[in-house]
């Protein structure tokens, strides 16, 4: 089976490049990307033989890179001395990484899954555990992992019901690769029994939570306060936020915005596109839309200069990495993209940490118990299309009370559902029991100058 699947994937990666080095053309990619995507691993991360002497957490990209974050520093608090490595796939996980994880032993990007790549990251780091956040099962990093004795966690598990039904079609091999796992703390019942469905122990699955309930916010940064001064004073209001929004739903929030816009002449719509590599399209769509609209890496840093620059547009495009967190604070009311369009939804929490409104589309599959919670207990609302979006979001405009109301509801949820991050440490807490300081400098001594 790992044979079937190891030439599958090689056959998938050969396919996937042209797309890939087309889209990537002239941009460049980060020094020793290549490298690391093979396994080759700076050699100032190479950790001595000792258990419990690293621990390798894989994010994927932005959202899991953010959600993990907290639990990173309760066991960097834990054990101050343990190394700690990330991977990512992406850039922007990347990027959150640097600014969110401090005191890290090492960045890099993950190999690609052959077993060849997995074993020499494995040897460099000598992680006595690989904590993987959300749905990265990556079989032959996983079976290399077991066999070099590495413990394997799967924190903020969750398994859509397509994901699902998709591995239900190997489950045989998915039960294999599964068994490879110490322990799958799963954000819902839901996700949890689909977990053992697949073939997880039952044993080896607890609901913990969402990490993501248990993020800190990011800093804002001095963005947000300029803004909302330069606003205040060239008499812009309300602000409306459309947030991660993806390929094909930009034109429907502008059809809504058009309607919106006659009814609120100094409103500001905040366009945030979800892909730093859809910035200049979604300028290029706005241009021929032929509204006004300004980006943000050209806004002037002087009030004066704000004023001036945010009087006429009407619309503000967010061209930058990690601002839109602290963005929702100007919001009246904020849409949640990736959910008109079949994008599977974004994460809610962020706008509840400010106990903003939110409004969504039908499209809320990778989100769809948060979704489902924010609806029963009357934080956000539902639309089916663009007419829906037009009227939920005059509807929120025209009714302060109303969105007063499931701000405060939003803030509440967040706050009850809070606590993943302890839970998960309990269990975990074992594993990591600091390991004496001279065991750790015998073990140096042994291995240096033996670096491979």
């Amino acid at each position: 089976m790992y044979l079937a699947y190891s030439f599958l994937f090689t056959l998938g990666i050969l396919l996937a490049a042209p797309y890939y080095l087309w889209r990537y053309r002239g941009k460049g990619l980060p020094r020793g990307y290549w490298r690391e995507r093979f396994g080759v691993l700076p050699r100032s991360f190479q950790q001595p033989p000792v258990d419990c002497r690293a621990l390798w957490v894989h994010a994927v990209s932005l959202g899991e890179t953010l959600a993990v974050a907290g639990l990173v520093r309760e066991i960097q608090q834990l054990d101050p001395m343990l190394p700690i490595f990330v991977s990512n796939v992406t850039p922007t996980g990347r990027a959150a990484s640097e600014t969110r994880m401090m005191g890290l032993a090492g960045r890099f990007y993950l190999p690609f899954d052959w077993r060849s790549g997995a074993r020499r990251a494995l040897r460099r780091l000598q992680p006595a555990m690989l904590l993987i956040v959300e749905t990265e099962l990556w079989p032959n990093l996983l079976a290399a992992a077991h066999q070099h004795g590495t413990r394997i966690v799967i924190v903020n598990a969750r398994l859509s019901g397509r994901s699902f039904r998709g591995y239900r079609f190997f489950r045989p091999f998915v039960r294999r690769v599964l068994e490879n796992v110490d322990w799958v703390f799963a954000q819902t019942p839901g996700d949890a029994e689909r977990y053992r469905a697949l073939g997880a122990a039952p044993e080896r699955v607890v609901v913990a939570g969402n990490l993501k309930f248990d993020a800190a916010l990011p800093q804002p940064g001095p963005l947000p306060a300029r803004l909302q001064a330069a606003l205040k004073d060239a008499g812009r209001a309300p602000v409306v936020v459309a947030a991660s929004t993806m390929p094909g739903e930009e034109p429907l929030v502008l059809r809504a915005w058009r309607e919106i816009s006659e009814r609120y002449p100094r409103a500001l719509l905040l366009l945030a596109p979800r892909h730093p590599a859809r910035f200049d399209q979604a300028a290029g769509l706005l241009a021929s839309e032929g509204g006004t609209f300004v980006r943000r890496t050209a806004l002037e840093t002087g009030n004066a200069g704000l004023v001036s620059q945010l009087g006429a547009p009407s619309i503000l495009l967010l061209d930058s990495v990690g601002e839109l967190a602290g963005l929702f604070q100007l919001a009246d009311v904020v849409f949640m993209g990736g959910s008109l369009v079949p994008a599977g939804g974004h994460n809610l929490l962020e706008p509840a940490f400010w106990s903003k409104p939110v409004v969504f589309g039908p499209h809320m599959e990778n989100f769809r118990d948060a979704a489902g919670l924010f609806l029963k207990e009357q934080a956000a609302i539902q639309v089916r299309d663009t007419a829906g979006l037009t009227s939920a979001l005059l509807k929120l405009l025209d009714d302060a009370g109303l969105r007063k109301t499931l701000g405060k509801n939003a803030k509440q949820i967040l706050e009850r559902e809070s606590g993943a991050t302890r839970r998960i440490l309990a269990y975990l807490r074992p594993w990591l029991e600091p390991v004496p300081e001279a065991t750790v400098q015998e073990a140096k001594s042994a291995t240096r100058g033996k670096v491979p």
